[in-house]
C-alpha cells in the first residue's frame, strides 16, 4: 500500500481519509498501466484529501480475492471514512471487504466485457460483466462513470458521469519534429489508439485493415502503435504524428482522445463511448462505422488536409485534473454529509 505525499499539498489540514483499490496502477515495467488512476489519486492528494493506494497484486481472478484481505488489513491500520474502488472487479473485493462508503469507477471494459479482436462478444461473459457491474452499482454509496452510454448501461440512479482528467501540463499543443520521436520526415504517421496486446476490444486488426486500404494511395503513411510508453514520451507523438486512430468495440471515455485533443491532433474513431460528443465540433475530426473502407477513407482526408486542430486544448480545459477531482470530492463530500 502506498501513501500519497504530493508536495505543497495539504493532507495535515484533510478533512478525510479515503483509500483507493485498484489492480491496475504504473510500475517501472510498466510506466502507462492505470496511470490515469495515479493522476487522479495525485490530484486529490493536492485538494487536501489524506489519499493511500492498495494495489491489489497478483493475476486473473486470484489478485481479487486475495485482495479482500489486502483491504481488511489496511482499514484495521488506519481510519478511512471512504473506500473508491477503480474498475468493477476491485469494486466487489472492497465490498467483500468492508462496510465503509464504497465509491466505484466504472470504465468500460469491466462492464462491457471481453471481446475477441474482431469484437465478436461471448454472450455468457457479455451478459456476466454486465449483471455483475449493475449489482454491485446498487451496492455501493455512489458510482462514477466515464461516459454517459456507461451510467444509462448501470441504471444506477446513485451514479454521476465524470470522466478521467487529462494532465494538462504534459499533453498540450507545441512543435515536436517527427525525428525527435524516431519518426522519418518524409512519412505521415496514423498513430492506433491503444496497445495491440491490450486485449481484444482495440481491434487491432481493422485498424491494420483499414491502413492497407491508406497505403494504395498514399504509400507514405504508417500505421504506429505505442506501448507501455509514460505520458511524457506519448505527449511528444501526439504532437509529432499526423492522426489519431481508435478503432475499439467499447469504450467509456477514452484517455488518448482527451489527450490528443489537447495536443490539437486530428482524430479518426468509430463511434464508442462519449468520443463523438469529444470531437464532434471540430472540423478535421470524423466518427466512422466500423468498416476498414469508411476507416481509411477518413484517414484520408485527414492526411490530405495535413492541418492540427484548432481549439482541442481549449476544449478539453474542463477536463483539467483539478477540475475533474473537485468533482470527485464533491461526491466524497456528499457522501459524509
Amino acid at each position: 500500500m502506498w501513501r500519497i505525499a504530493i508536495p505543497g499539498g495539504h493532507q495535515e489540514l484533510a478533512a478525510m481519509r479515503v483509500l483507493h483499490v485498484t489492480g491496475a496502477y504504473p510500475t517501472e515495467q510498466n510506466p502507462s498501466e492505470g496511470v490515469f488512476i495515479r493522476t487522479q489519486v495525485e490530484s486529490l492528494a493536492r485538494l487536501g484529501i489524506d489519499v493511500d493506494v492498495c494495489r491489489l497484486k497478483g493475476t486473473g481472478i486470484g489478485k481479487y480475492i486475495k485482495g479482500i484481505a489486502e483491504i481488511r488489513k489496511a482499514v484495521r491500520s488506519r481510519h478511512y471514512d471512504i473506500v473508491h474502488a477503480h474498475y468493477m472487479y476491485s469494486g466487489w473485493t472492497a465490498r467483500f471487504a468492508t462496510i465503509l462508503p464504497l465509491v466505484v469507477s466504472f470504465m468500460g471494459n469491466d462492464v462491457y466485457g471481453d471481446c475477441n479482436e474482431w469484437g465478436e462478444y461471448r454472450f455468457s461473459n457479455r451478459v456476466s460483466h454486465g449483471l455483475f457491474s449493475r449489482l454491485l452499482s446498487y451496492a455501493t454509496a455512489h458510482n462514477i462513470a466515464k461516459s454517459a452510454g456507461l451510467a444509462k448501461y448501470l441504471r444506477a440512479k446513485t451514479t454521476s458521469i465524470i470522466s478521467n482528467g487529462v494532465d494538462l501540463d504534459i499533453f498540450y499543443p507545441r512543435t515536436v519534429a517527427k525525428r525527435e520521436v524516431g519518426l522519418k520526415e518524409d512519412e505521415q504517421h496514423v498513430l492506433f489508439a491503444g496497445r495491440p496486446s491490450a486485449g481484444g476490444y482495440k481491434r487491432y486488426p481493422l485498424a491494420e485493415a483499414a491502413f492497407e486500404l491508406v497505403r494504395k494511395s498514399n504509400p507514405s503513411a504508417q500505421l504506429v502503435t505505442l506501448d507501455r510508453r509514460p505520458q511524457q514520451e506519448v505527449a511528444r507523438f501526439l504532437n509529432a504524428a499526423d492522426c489519431l486512430l481508435l478503432t475499439s468495440a467499447h469504450e467509456g471515455s477514452p484517455n488518448i482522445v482527451k489527450e490528443a485533443l489537447a495536443c490539437n491532433l486530428p482524430i479518426v474513431s468509430v463511434d464508442v463511448g462519449d468520443v463523438a460528443e469529444r470531437i464532434k465540433e471540430f472540423e478535421g475530426c470524423y466518427i466512422v462505422p466500423d468498416e476498414p473502407t469508411f476507416i481509411a477513407e477518413a484517414v484520408e482526408k485527414v492526411l490530405a488536409r495535413g492541418k492540427r486542430l484548432s481549439g482541442g486544448y481549449t476544449a478539453v480545459d474542463e477536463l483539467s485534473l483539478a477540475k475533474v477531482a473537485r468533482r470527485i470530492q464533491s461526491v466524497y463530500e456528499r457522501i459524509l454529509s
